[in-house]
């Protein structure tokens, strides 16, 4: 069984979008950095009707999850836009992720209005995680928002696992600039990393070549804080 957040094994509410955010997001905005790297400078062009996005010489198979309205200030889910003539293919990615989250509203809501949780961005990333295929997503602008659409049938490297420095490294910076439960950060990050660990309320431990990680956390009215790392 391929890893997703959906598997990993700690206690989270499948109906908190925050919840599943906070799994999501270490793994995902890895895997995006790295395919910023791939694609470079280069210009895209999106082909609904052979499935596929273009970077330069670089072509991948491609669906949409959804679009921003820069007018209304809404999200609209590919699989709910009947006037928007997409392919039955094209809109694939977002069925598969309303039927793996279907206890989280905001994957069964075919339109609602954007906010600091809930853009694009963050939507997508939640669908890259619970993929049962190695996928990251592309913001695609345009004079009315923006496509979402995934990524797919990329190479083996931009999910290969971090080390232990780039993990710590990789979960620092994001509590520093985007507000997630640490607890589920760090738990999602290990588990999409293939690293095992055990956690209870208060601490994650995971093994890295022999050395030991132990996360402490506190809580606060809504989320876990991470307080303090110990590596060994």
């Amino acid at each position: 069984m391929k890893k997703t957040i959906l598997n990993c094994p700690v206690d989270f509410d499948r109906s908190s979008f925050l919840d599943l955010l906070s799994l999501s997001v270490g793994w995902s905005i890895a895997c995006q950095n790295r395919l910023g790297e791939l694609i470079g400078d280069n210009g895209w062009n999106v082909d609904l009707k052979s499935g596929t996005i273009k970077f330069g010489e670089h072509i991948f198979k491609s669906g949409v999850l959804g679009t921003e309205s820069s007018s209304s200030g809404t999200w609209l889910w590919a699989w709910e836009n009947t006037e928007g003539g997409l392919p039955e293919i094209a809109a694939a990615p977002s069925r598969r992720a309303k039927k793996q989250l279907g206890d989280c509203p905001e994957f069964t809501n075919g339109k609602f209005m954007l906010d600091e949780l809930h853009t694009g961005h963050n939507l997508a990333m939640v669908c890259c995680a619970v993929s049962d295929k190695d996928i990251c997503y592309y913001r695609c602008p345009h004079s009315e928002g923006a496509a979402f659409v995934t990524v797919e049938e990329l190479p083996e490297d931009i999910f290969a696992p971090l080390d232990a420095q780039s993990l710590l490294r990789q979960i620092m910076e994001i509590i520093s600039v985007f507000y997630c439960d640490h607890r589920l950060l760090t738990a999602g990050l290990l588990h999409m990393n293939g690293n095992l660990f055990t956690a209870d309320d208060r601490s994650i431990s995971a093994e890295f070549d022999g050395r030991s990680i132990r996360f402490t956390f506190e809580a606060t009215e809504e989320i876990y804080r991470l307080v303090d790392v110990n590596f060994n």
